[in-house]
């Protein structure tokens, strides 16, 4: 169980943020005053989030006692964005260019192992080659004392798996336009001889462009540069039976082997993200990571028209194709499937970005950027900032994306309406109307014999 963090009074909390180094002393002073006298540092902190001097997370981290793990190089981290399998994603901007970026840092256990010292460095080596308009862009890469990060573009927007959880499955035309720009970005990273490797509705992020909404893939960091690699070559990480990617979505062939993988395998997994989008659940929900790859090498997913009727016969013909257990049957190119794709529902669909979800974060203890782990108490500056997070770099450390079951809505009481008692009550009088005259009726009949 996790201790509460130490409480820092109001002159430690001021200290500890000039020892971040995010303020001074004189920056801080001229922040306060308009605020009366206190000695409770979370009312400070409160006061320096209103206004715009710290975000919410860096208030919250200076509260628990930190004051390293703010300044990255030229970077200053402002918010977390997410958590994956290789460590954290957070949001940070350039100090001299004020440029919005997100910086992956690796955790600090698996900076550790030369495996993932190796990982990291693919990974930078795989982005650095791209440059398109469908792929997050890598601006920089370094290590700070024994931590290792990768500075990448900041999307601004939701990723496919938060999408799909806030709004169930998405309109067609909508996830037929995200899995075509998603081809058309794989189609260059093919032919770079960049293989993803990992492609799920979490490395899609959609945000809003002047041209309409455009997608753009993340996290190269399981990419194989094939040209000059193999399981003999010099930067080779891992062995033939090591097992990459996420099971939800991982290919027949890249199951068996991570080596035996061209781009119809990253195919497959765009296949499978499609069927996510469509129906809303994997093609094969349900099970251990094991059996899950088992199942994509030996099992057909239930038709997509099964689990959702009125996708037409193009678009299911399409899906199915991708996820045909040979490479041989799938399309051979990523233009092929854009090409397709085009053809069946036009250039461009007629639809509008998404709203950005609305993600509730549980309470846990946070991690600093420091090594070591960073637990500290949860406490609600009850920001008005509109300091909220985007949802583009969510964690991608899926391996279940069953929907969420939703809570279903109280039953209301149903109100007794005014004209229902109105009816009853003219019908009763109809009734007593009409028994008083046959009475009368009968009284004069008496009366006239």
């Amino acid at each position: 169980m996790t201790e509460n963090a130490p409480r820092v009074s109001a002159q430690g909390f001021i200290d500890n943020v000039v020892e971040s180094g995010l303020l001074d002393r004189e920056e801080i002073t001229r922040a306060l005053e308009d605020l009366p006298p206190t000695e409770r540092a979370k009312i400070i902190a409160r006061h320096l989030v209103e206004k715009g001097r710290l975000t919410k997370f860096q208030a919250e981290k200076l509260l628990s006692g930190r004051t390293d793990g703010f300044i990255l190089g030229q970077y200053r981290v402002l918010e977390e964005l997410g958590r994956g399998g290789m460590g954290r994603v957070y949001k940070a901007v350039h100090q001299t260019m004020g440029r919005f970026v997100a910086i992956k840092l690796l955790a600090p256990d698996l900076t550790k192992t030369d495996r993932a010292r190796e990982l990291f460095k693919r990974e930078v080596k795989a982005a650095a080659k791209l440059n398109h308009p469908n792929i997050v862009i890598s601006y920089d890469a370094n290590e700070a004392g024994d931590r290792y990060y990768l500075v990448m573009e900041f999307v601004d927007g939701p990723n496919l798996s938060q999408l799909v959880k806030d709004q169930g499955p998405l309109p067609i035309e909508q996830a037929c336009e995200y899995i075509r720009q998603a081809a058309i970005g794989l189609d260059y990273a093919h032919d770079q001889g960049i293989i993803h490797r990992d492609i799920k509705p979490s490395n899609l992020l959609v945000q809003q462009s002047n041209t309409g909404p455009q997608v753009k893939i993340l996290d190269f960091g399981l990419a194989l540069v094939t040209a000059g690699q193999g399981p003999g070559g010099e930067n080779v990480v891992g062995t033939a039976n090591t097992a990459l990617g996420t099971p939800d979505y991982v290919s027949p062939e890249q199951a068996r082997n991570q080596y035996n993988v061209d781009g119809r395998s990253d195919l497959y997994s765009l296949g499978c993200t499609f069927y996510h989008l469509l129906t809303g659940e994997t093609p094969f929900p349900g099970g251990t990571a094991l059996e899950k790859m088992i199942r994509h090498g030996q099992e057909a997913p239930v038709a997509i028209q099964t689990k959702r009727p009125e996708v037409p016969d193009t678009i299911a013909a399409i899906v199915h194709k991708l996820l045909a257990k040979n490479p041989k049957w799938r399309h051979q190119k990523a233009s092929e499937l854009a090409a397709e794709l085009t053809a069946a529902v036009g250039q461009k669909a007629d639809w509008s970005a998404p709203a950005r979800p609305k993600v509730k974060r549980k309470p846990e203890p946070a991690t600093s950027l420091s090594s070591g782990e960073d637990p500290f108490d949860e406490i609600d500056l009850d920001d008005h900032s509109a300091s909220t997070l985007p949802t583009a770099m969510q964690s991608t450390g899926e391996t279940d994306t069953t929907r969420i079951p939703r809570e279903r809505p109280r039953r209301r009481k149903q109100k007794t309406i005014a004209w229902q008692w109105i009816v009853v009550a003219g019908a009763i009088a109809f009734g007593v109307v009409t028994t008083v005259a046959l009475v009368v009726r009968h009284f004069l009949g008496k009366a006239a014999e």
